[in-house]
């Protein structure tokens, strides 16, 4: 195998650039069987044939390197067929050193086999980043005028693989350092070249690819952005490639983009659903019935069924009450932030108009809150057939490194619990709406449509609890916390507005009261948990961004939905010192404004880049922690990743922070009633 494997690169190595794809698995497959068995520690410890494949690669990227050897002959002087050996000695360069970092990520994986081995291993057999980046620099010079800025075609420059191998070196170098300052210079570093390289060739969108990669670990969500826009991803590629760039869109507070991106998943599948009906129905008229099953199964086994579908329905869902009006306007103006101003729930009396809406909405299967009805039928992961449609074939060149992206479960599981909160607080909202106040101090009856209204709630709870305990789902301590609590408050819902459930003499405020107080404690416990956990986290604000949808808001809901309903038999905030509910509800929210205030803190800290230092000397870390020096990355390059970096931190702060300080102001409501 070690033999074909060398004489394949051998020939095809100099001739195509899929060279190393081709023989990527047969790489793999030789480097498993040599680690099978006793545990080996040092590369010694494995067989001859690891370290004579290495031992190739390495001399054909030296024997390959024209950095060194380069004139001073311009492209357009240099003689065809001397172009034509430079290109094939740029691919045979590039396919050497892609080689090793294969065979490296394989040794790697392998037992007992420590990260610092590996880079000692590229350190003694790779080109170290100043040779790469001098040799990407080479063949700019020799290789010029294939990607014109303007006009011309849009091909890509064969020197673009060295970059992203360089940005392969860093991250992998990165995901073992300790030091938080110096992963981010070298983050940042690998950012500007990357810049730097898009700005020579504009139309490689796998440079694109990579960069978001590196901006995503640097939470530097506007620039991600406006590379995944760059891109110009559209029709069936939003189903394929949205992957990239949802999952930043949460950390870095893009709320109102998520929705725009989500949305847009959402009429594909509409419009391709239309589609697929009124041509299949023309190729039966046709007589091409064999193209009709072909559309139909399509649609039915690969598109409705789509997992991007399903993730976009949560994701609408659970921001729409974080719609950002500035960026809807696309006004620069400062406006005033409002929790569901647009659209979503947002714990005023509003709510009971707008989830009846939601209701009538969720018949549709293309509508975002169809995902209410498929949750409701979900107790757990393995219950949802859904089809991966992404395609990660657009992250070949991660070989050294792979950014993880949410697996199917992961996705579906996210999906499928976004659907039952959602279902919650659409219940809650409407259950409260339908509850009767107390007559001359006695619990109302329960009527019918109170009593359906708050089963539904009920029923949904449980399935809900029945989907988290029973379906294997994972959460952090933070997210379990503020889980448990929602339901809490959902079941003080239950208990205050409909009591037993039947006209017994069981049933009288007495005992509803303290039902509920016993769920409101439980619930502020819960609070409790999620706020030291919060205090054990550091440089955490793409938690804060993620929790803000994915629970507070909710949670946020819930209590004044409830207080709203606790208001109706009479324990308004001004109680708190007389009645039991009204004093429970109060310390939770009061603990609920802990937690808010917790969040605010780290959201402060989060903008911080360097502690503060200049743009200079940010610039200055980066290129040292690459061994570069500064003129080797184009100044504007390298500005531009600093400033990106520190303006989306600094963006995110702007839109997450007026969402929360409204949540802790509303809540100081139960002080000042006091």
């Amino acid at each position: 195998l070690l033999k074909a494997i060398c004489d394949y690169g051998n020939k095809f190595g100099p001739l195509a650039s899929c060279c190393f794809a081709d023989i990527r698995s047969y790489l793999g497959l030789l480097v498993r069987s040599s680690s099978m068995g006793e545990e080996r520690l040092t590369l010694n410890d494995f067989p001859e044939y690891i370290a004579r494949v290495i031992q190739w690669a390495s001399e054909l990227w030296k024997n390959n390197s024209q950095s060194s050897t380069s004139d001073e002959q311009s492209g357009l002087e240099t003689a065809k067929e001397e172009f034509r050996e430079r290109r094939k000695k740029l691919r045979t360069y590039i396919f050497a050193v892609q080689v090793i970092y294969g065979v490296t990520a394989e040794l790697n994986g392998a037992s007992a086999f420590a990260s610092t081995l590996a880079m000692d291993m590229m350190q003694k057999h790779t080109p170290s980043i100043p040779q790469m980046v001098s040799e990407w620099k080479t063949s700019l010079s020799f290789l010029p005028g294939l990607a014109p800025k303007d006009g011309g075609q849009k091909e890509v420059l064969p020197g673009d693989e060295i970059v992203l191998l360089v940005s392969q070196h860093v991250q992998y170098q990165a995901s073992i350092e300790s030091s938080v300052s110096f992963t981010t210079s070298l983050l940042l570093g690998a950012a500007a070249l990357l810049e730097d390289a898009i700005d020579h060739s504009p139309y490689n969108p796998h440079l694109k690819i990579a960069a978001i990669g590196i901006y995503s670990q640097l939470n530097g969500a506007d620039r991600a952005l406006e590379l995944f826009e760059a891109m110009g991803v559209k029709q069936i590629q939003l189903d394929s490639c949205s992957y990239l760039i949802f999952p930043l869109l949460l950390r870095g507070g893009h709320y109102t983009q998520a929705v725009q991106l989500s949305s847009a998943v959402l009429r594909l599948h509409g419009s391709s659903s239309k589609d697929v009906k009124e041509y299949a129905s023309r190729a039966f008229q046709n007589g091409y019935l064999f193209k009709a099953k072909e559309m139909v199964t399509f649609q039915r086994e690969r598109m409705s069924p789509s997992l991007q579908l399903l993730y976009s329905k949560g994701l609408v869902m659970d921001c729409a009450a974080l719609l950002y009006v500035a960026d809807l306007t696309g006004s620069k103006q400062k406006v005033v932030v409002s929790l569901g101003a647009e659209k979503g729930l947002r714990g005023s009396e509003e709510d009971v108009s707008r989830a009846e809406q939601l209701v009538l909405d969720a018949n549709m299967h293309f509508n975002a809150p169809s995902i209410l009805h498929a949750a409701s039928n979900v107790t757990a992961v393995g219950d949802v057939i859904s089809s991966d449609n992404r395609d990660m074939t657009v992250n070949y060149f991660e070989i050294l490194y792979r950014n993880r992206h949410l697996s199917q479960i992961e996705m579906v599981t996210e999906s499928i619990l976004r659907g039952h909160l959602q279902g919650l607080l659409v219940r809650a909202v409407i259950a409260t709406g339908g509850a009767k106040a107390p007559k001359k101090g006695k619990a109302p009856k329960p009527t019918d449509e109170t009593t359906a209204r708050c089963q539904s709630l009920l029923g949904s709870l449980t399935k809900a609890k029945q989907f988290v305990s029973g379906g294997g789902v994972e959460m952090s301590e933070l997210n379990e916390s503020l889980w448990r609590a929602s339901c809490g408050l959902c079941e003080s819902i239950v208990a205050v507005a409909n009591g037993g459930g039947d006209d017994t003499a069981s049933d009288s405020l007495a005992y509803r009261e303290s039902a509920a107080v016993s769920f409101v404690e439980s619930a502020r416990s819960n609070v409790v948990t999620a706020k030291e956990s919060v205090a054990q986290c550091i440089n955490a604000g793409d938690l804060v961004c993620k929790a803000l949808p994915d629970r507070l808001v909710s949670l946020f809901v819930l209590l004044e939905t409830t207080a709203r309903l606790f208001a109706l038999f009479g324990w308004t905030k001004r109680k708190r010192t007389t009645k039991a509910a009204s004093g429970a509800l109060a310390d939770l929210a009061l603990s609920f404004r802990d937690l808010l205030s917790a969040m605010l803190q780290i959201t402060s800290q989060f903008q911080a880049l360097e502690g503060g230092a200049s743009c200079e000397s940010i610039a200055k870390d980066a290129c040292d922690a690459l061994q570069l020096p500064q003129w080797e990355i184009s100044a504007d390059a390298i500005q531009r990743a600093i400033q990106a970096v520190a303006s989306s931190r600094n963006s995110t702060k702007d839109r997450v922070d007026p969402f929360l300080v409204q949540m802790r102001e509303t809540l100081d409501s139960y002080v000042e009633a006091e």
